[in-house]
């Protein structure tokens, strides 16, 4: 009997360790945190940056999950401060999720290089190629768990007879992606896509062998200025996650801050939609050199029916670390 329960157990704490693979991070905001997406971004936005996230998915219906993550991009051999012209890019990314309160602990680093390959005289259209690796953690908290044969007399009083592993052997992930980008004074377009576990191979674990998935991500990143300096600003990604499939799609407009108009400093609204999952209000602002995101799932599930009413917060922060100055459109997504 012992047995069959440690055999259930594994199961479903595997398939959790499938599913909620801190590679990359399950996410509302896709298009605020493109670093963690798409290894072909990293060193080719408007500036330097640092990307972070906190994510609260599940809330009030049992234990969340929480996922945290950094992602930090450089450019590599510009001429100066003010060069956006760089062909090579560097970043490194860091995402830790936590199940059941943290019986189940996911971490990954990740470390990325594109390169960019310029289409045109004037630099507005550009090319770029990118690879990755990453080292994946798992553990499992034993201690955290209470198990049947540890009550005596209705009280809980025994330590477990079970044997349950506590750590999952780790791995590492190839990478690669590629991304197209057009950008100019009015519009910014991006058509790109990544693929995840090219070197995917059959991973002993404590109950045997499973074959590990491709993860794949195509995205298309498109924003225009409608007046003045108000943009409108469109997102839509396809995801296939170990043979779960979604699309998510939407829309941001934007309001500069003040009324000369400036590129820089604005509020932003907008509205997403996962299918057969979630509708998502975003609300964001951009600061000096600071962008914040805040965005919310209201769910479509069965289990917004029931008595549960789950709760999904995501909180974003980028954070510019070079001269912000550009002759292009300052986009969302750069």
């Amino acid at each position: 009997m012992h047995k069959i329960i440690q055999f259930i157990l594994g199961i479903f704490l595997l398939s959790f360790a499938q599913d909620t693979c801190a590679q990359t991070p399950y996410s509302s905001q896709n298009f605020n945190l493109n670093n963690f997406f798409n290894p072909a971004t990293s060193g080719f936005g408007i500036n330097n940056k640092v990307q972070t996230l906190f994510r609260t998915q599940y809330e009030g219906v049992g234990s969340a999950y929480r996922t945290i993550g950094i992602a930090a991009d450089l450019a590599l051999l510009r001429k100066n401060s003010y060069d956006k012209n760089n062909l090579f890019g560097f970043g490194v990314q860091a995402v830790s999720e936590q199940v059941l309160d943290g019986v189940l602990q996911t971490n990954a680093v990740s470390l990325s290089l594109a390169n960019r390959l310029f289409l045109n005289e004037a630099k507005t259209s550009s090319i770029a190629l990118g690879i990755s690796s990453t080292l994946i953690t798992r553990t499992i908290d034993a201690s955290k768990l209470t198990f049947g044969d540890q009550f005596n007399s209705g009280r809980l009083f025994n330590a477990t007879s079970l044997e349950v592993v506590n750590a999952i052997p780790s791995k590492f992930s190839s990478n690669v992606g590629l991304l197209y980008t057009l950008s100019n004074e009015q519009t910014f377009f991006q058509f790109g896509g990544s693929l995840f576990y090219i070197n995917r191979s059959a991973t002993e674990q404590a109950l045997g062998k499973f074959e590990e998935s491709y993860q794949t991500l195509a995205q298309i990143n498109f924003e225009k200025k409608i007046w003045e300096n108000n943009t409108i600003a469109f997102h839509a990604d396809y995801q296939n996650r170990f043979e779960n499939e979604f699309f998510y799609t939407g829309a941001v407009f934007s309001i500069p801050m003040n009324s000369r108009g400036e590129n820089f400093d604005r509020f932003y609204i907008g509205c997403f939609y996962r299918t057969k999952d979630a509708t998502i209000p975003y609300v964001g602002l951009m600061y000096n050199k600071y962008k914040f995101g805040l965005s919310y799932d209201i769910y479509q599930s069965n289990m917004t029916m029931s008595s549960l009413r789950p709760q999904t917060f995501e909180f974003t922060i980028s954070t510019n670390i070079s001269n912000r100055v550009s002759d292009k459109l300052v986009s969302l997504f750069n």
